[in-house]
């Protein structure tokens, strides 16, 4: 388990992308799913405030735009979503990640808890709760440590 990244460091973002980009399944889900979708967490263990913006062709993570900085964040907090760029836009604390990430928390709950903030058109981020539920699925079979 020693090798296994942490949750929400470079080394997991680059085996989340290897995992969304060979599971069968997210891929079966996402396969006409081409936008970009950025997940920010703030508050990581090491003091830091990480933004990962994932652009998508057709179901694979073809590039990630990836912004550490210390937190808090003034600039990554305060940064206003700009829906010409991505279409949405997901920010929580890393306790609420984990939760997530270990089921404690479902989808549903995240978006009505006061530390889960999601930003973007609703209707396009309901017609692809496939693909969000998918992520998380994907990350969550990921071997990490917290």
């Amino acid at each position: 388990m020693s090798d296994a990244p942490r949750y929400w460091t470079p080394a997991f973002v680059e085996a989340f992308v290897q995992a969304i980009n060979s599971d069968d399944a997210f891929q079966s889900t996402a396969s006409g799913f081409s936008d970009t979708i950025e997940l920010r967490c703030f508050d990581t263990p090491d003091g830091e405030d990480v933004a990962a913006a994932y652009s998508f062709d057709n179901g694979k993570i073809v590039d990630v735009d990836l912004w550490i900085d210390d937190a808090p964040s003034d600039d990554m907090r305060n940064e206003p979503f700009d829906k010409s760029a991505m279409m949405a836009r997901a920010s929580a604390p890393y306790k609420t990640w984990v939760k997530m990430d270990k089921g404690e928390m479902g989808a549903m709950q995240a978006l009505t808890s006061p530390d889960y903030n999601i930003d973007g058109s609703t209707i396009k981020i309901m017609s692809n709760m496939g693909v969000f539920r998918g992520l998380n699925e994907v990350a969550a079979k990921i071997e990490k440590t917290y």
